[in-house]
């Protein structure tokens, strides 16, 4: 079995591990963790070139992330305040950005966190989400912790 394969099934079935938040557990990303629903899957691509790019999906909902020790990960200052709300916070380590729509499920959910002494980044968003799946993702956002 190719080795890369191997590693998808390992990532796949190996990185779903209960919380204590029922109905949720947490999903491990090799590089970072997030509690999420349940039924969430994460799913991460084999070719992974200049970010660590993924994609946890649900049964109506889908976020993609970027994971970057370059910065390239997107810093959603293209999102319009006039339809968004947009929320600056930080703590110790990074500046964090989160985002979601004014009208539920006509926008993006979101959040960007940048590294305050170097150039590691880390974006992770959803289009259209519905209330029950926006609400989730915002939760969810605040569980994601990035390994050392």
């Amino acid at each position: 079995m190719n080795w890369r394969v191997a590693l998808l099934f390992i990532i796949l079935f190996d990185g779903c591990k209960s919380t204590n938040n029922a109905g949720w557990r947490q999903l491990d990303a090799r590089l970072f963790t997030i509690n999420a629903p349940g039924n969430w899957k994460l799913t991460i691509p084999q070719d992974q070139e200049d970010s660590f790019v993924g994609e946890i999906v649900g049964p109506k909902v889908s976020l993609s992330f970027d994971c970057s020790s370059r910065g390239y990960a997107n810093d959603l200052k293209d999102i319009d305040s006039s339809s968004h709300h947009i929320k600056i916070d930080s703590s110790g380590k990074f500046l964090i950005k989160t985002i979601y729509p004014k009208k539920i499920g006509q926008g993006m959910t979101g959040i960007y966190i940048k590294d305050r002494s170097s150039t590691f980044d880390f974006q992770m968003n959803g289009m259209n989400l519905s209330a029950e799946d926006q609400q989730s993702a915002l939760k969810a956002f605040k569980t994601i912790t990035f390994k050392q």
